[in-house]
């Protein structure tokens, strides 16, 4: 297929989330055709036997691992669950390939339950960015920290359209790296904050079906509850693992952790991962059946 007619899917992540991004991949390649995507990776410099793993899940698609120099992404201190391979998407303007005029960023921690088609032709009305609000955060102590306008609000970054040609032209994820390197240090939530800095009033609301997080599902603090957005109620199209509370750890509870399973079954990944997380069969049992009770409501045919 011609690179011009490519979904072009791109990911950042290291050796040890190689598991997990596949299973993302495997999610996607459920509903899209593999031979209509590109995936760009961008890593620390996995060695090619993981790679080849990788592709294996999505036959026919196209894969463009493109190593990131240290040099080139400032270090991070430590996060907990946020990853420095987090950091990777803001030099996409420089690192994707010269023919990708836009691009769909996804992050390695989340399932994919409908054709990204229908994302991927979403409309963005001229603005450089699509994405879907975090309903965790108040906007507004936000913009007073950073004197920005009261009039914008926070996305959250883990699934992002991106309108890479007039990201380019304008430079915009060069000046959100430059922000990251500058104040990183006193930014909570590190590049996603800095991002949010950059496109503060310049980025498309995508419905929230695209990027279904753990506090919509699960809300614990007031801003939450207070969030008009009660995904529980509505279709998922993509389910993001924010906070600490990944599925793959025996530990953690998420009403749709089964789903991270059932698509790393579909990897090469699942023993590696069981073992690792002390995750047996019957705990994946327990899993399935605890989700097929409380069935989660999924939009695989939805407009």
């Amino acid at each position: 297929m011609e690179s011009g007619n490519l979904i072009n899917v791109a990911m950042g992540f290291d050796a040890n989330y190689a598991p997990h991004a596949a299973s993302t991949i495997a999610s996607i390649v459920r509903w899209t055709q593999s031979e209509g995507l590109r995936f760009v990776i961008l890593h620390p410099g996995i060695d090619k036997h993981i790679q080849r793993q990788v592709e294996r899940v999505a036959p026919g698609a196209r894969f463009d691992w493109v190593t990131v120099d240290d040099g080139m992404i400032p270090e991070m201190d430590d996060r907990g669950h946020i990853s420095r391979a987090t950091l990777y998407r803001l030099g996409l303007e420089t690192l994707a390939p010269v023919d990708c005029q836009r691009l769909l960023y996804l992050d390695s921690d989340l399932t994919v339950l409908d054709d990204i088609r229908k994302l991927w032709t979403q409309d963005l009305g001229g603005l450089p960015l699509g994405a879907v609000s975090d309903p965790g955060m108040d906007n507004g102590a936000f913009a007073a920290k950073l004197n920005l306008s009261q009039q914008g609000s926070y996305f959250n970054a883990g699934v992002l359209l991106i309108d890479l040609e007039q990201v380019r032209a304008r430079h915009l994820l060069a000046q959100a790296l430059a922000i990251q390197i500058k104040h990183g240090a006193d930014l909570p939530y590190s590049d996603q904050d800095a991002l949010n800095w950059v496109f503060w009033t310049e980025w498309r609301h995508l419905d929230e079906s695209w990027n279904v997080q753990r506090n919509m599902l699960i809300p614990e603090t007031e801003i939450e509850r207070r969030h008009p957005i009660r995904a529980r109620d509505s279709a998922a199209r993509i389910v993001h693992f924010t906070t600490h509370q990944k599925p793959w750890i025996k530990s953690g509870w998420h009403p749709w952790a089964w789903i991270y399973w059932d698509n790393l079954a579909r990897t090469p990944f699942l023993p590696e991962v069981a073992q690792k997380q002390g995750v047996s069969v019957w705990n994946r049992l327990r899993m399935r059946v605890r989700w097929m009770r409380r069935k989660p409501h999924a939009s695989a045919t939805s407009a």
